[in-house]
């Protein structure tokens, strides 16, 4: 039986995530990654990271260093690529302090207290994005043109979680090892803002007048935290297949009742659902309209001042039912859900690993806000030793962008990025990424201690009649 503590980070963090000598990692991508792992107590201090992509402002010829270097990027260095006909932004943050993992036998049980923030904007139009660039009075070219954007989402969440977590090695026959794991999530909603617009045609006649043909849509915002047991669930399912190099039917890590010593996987594959669930708000705590309105003249529409406060009330004239929208439940966000697949060989036994992971992002339906989660695929080779975890992640963000990635634990402490370039190399950086981890970590449990303080030469321990269990090293 085991107590799991696992931080809850906020991007995928390819180089850390896989490492059997970093089990508060590995169970953010599956959450039965946590039993059999090389680390009997591992305990987080500090988990720090942030994530940011967009593929429509950037600062050209900079590198992170070179913007930090010189005090932040200037002005006439922020550019816009009005190259795509649809643009996105994406951003993950966390922050995590005092967390950790007992893990021992076939059980393992887990709490966890962290907190989160996604921002999410999809289909961002070309003509919307030379409105934003330029100014909407000032661009003339698009005035006096009849224009149409549909399903443009915005949605920003920000929440806390108290997670309880339980994994279970439930076969283990011949070389086969399956697990299986789940994660519960208590949500407490810290902050949230979405638009949803299904459609609306519109046409800028100039400076003063905007003519809207029609438009559906929905909006919503909430900056008032408060903690409530109400505030939402969250679910994470996961299961694991083993392949192990040799039978292990009576193998329990961290246990005298498998000699102490532990075995080493020759393959693996795992599958798991992440973060389905919800945020839910105070309803009297939101502030929300739904629009479904045909012909409205908005005068000087540049004059308007709109803040978090007030935007329900823009065009509250022309909506004749302003509580009512295609959004259903406007005080709830769906939790940023995705399903997973990941494959680690072990290539050279307990050295060197290469990992294939696939993550693909699950959008909320059309009656629902919420961010959608960024979708991967990556191919991650790795060395790992006890003191010591190197690894170079090659992932395609969204299926289209490359990215090359690099971590580094020196025992207590790990570094790493998805986006090495945008740290090394002066280009157009469209975003960055980093994250950082303090810890103490703990290799054997105190029963298989020997004399000598390793435990390397105690014997398995006897069952009934003076049987012993069978020593399951895989390199005896």
């Amino acid at each position: 039986m085991g107590l799991y503590f696992t931080s809850s980070q906020g991007q995928e963090t390819f180089g850390a995530v896989h490492s059997n000598y970093q089990p508060s990692n590995s169970v953010l991508i599956n959450p039965s990654s946590m039993l059999d792992a090389k680390t009997w107590l591992d305990i987080d201090l500090l988990d720090v990271g942030a994530y940011v992509n967009n593929d429509f402002v950037y600062a050209q010829k900079s590198s992170m260093i070179s913007l930090l270097s010189g005090g932040g990027p200037r002005q006439e260095d922020i550019l816009y690529n009005q190259g795509r006909n649809k643009y996105h932004f994406y951003n993950r943050t966390f922050v995590n302090t005092l967390v950790g993992v007992w893990n021992t036998g076939d059980h393992a049980i887990g709490i966890h207290i962290g907190g989160r923030v996604y921002a999410d904007v999809r289909r961002l139009d070309n003509v919307m994005s030379q409105f934003i660039e330029n100014g909407i009075t000032q661009y003339t070219p698009q005035h006096l043109t009849d224009y149409t954007t549909r399903r443009f989402r915005v949605n920003v969440l920000g929440y806390g979680q108290a997670q309880l977590s339980y994994a279970y090695t439930f076969k283990k026959k011949g070389k086969v090892m399956m697990m299986s794991g789940l994660s519960l999530k208590k949500i407490f909603p810290l902050g949230g803002a979405a638009i949803s617009v299904n459609e609306i045609n519109y046409n800028v006649q100039n400076a003063v007048q905007l003519n809207i043909h029609n438009l559906t849509g929905d909006m919503m915002g909430s900056f008032n935290p408060e903690f409530s047991l109400k505030g939402g669930m969250g679910l994470d399912l996961g299961f694991t297949y083993q392949k192990m190099y040799k039978n292990c039917r009576h193998y329990h890590p961290h246990s005298r009742r498998g000699g102490c010593e532990p075995i080493f996987y020759k393959w693996k594959l795992g599958i798991s659902i992440l973060d389905l669930g919800y945020a839910k708000f105070n309803p009297r705590n939101i502030n929300y309209v739904g629009y479904d309105f045909e012909d409205y003249e908005f005068f000087n529409y540049a004059d308007v001042d709109v803040d978090q406060n007030n935007f329900q009330n823009v065009l509250i004239d022309a909506e004749s039912t302003p509580d009512e929208g295609l959004i259903r439940k406007p005080h709830k966000m769906s939790l940023p859900t995705a399903l997973s697949v990941q494959f680690d060989y072990n290539v050279l036994p307990h050295y060197l690993y290469l990992n294939l992971s696939w993550m693909q992002g699950v959008p909320p339906t059309r009656r629902v806000f919420g961010p959608r989660r960024a979708s991967w695929i990556a191919f991650t080779p790795r060395i790992e030793t006890r003191f010591l975890d190197v690894a170079l992640p090659l992932s395609l963000y969204e299926y289209r962008y490359p990215q090359i990635g690099f971590s580094l634990r020196l025992y207590f402490l790990t570094i790493g990025t998805d986006k090495l370039g945008s740290w090394l190399f002066k280009s157009n950086l469209y975003g960055t990424d980093i994250y950082a981890q303090l810890k103490i970590p703990l290799f054997r449990s105190p029963k298989c201690m020997g004399r000598d303080g390793g435990g390397r030469k105690r014997k398995p321990k006897r069952g009934k009649w003076g049987k012993e269990w069978p020593h399951c090293d895989a390199y005896n």
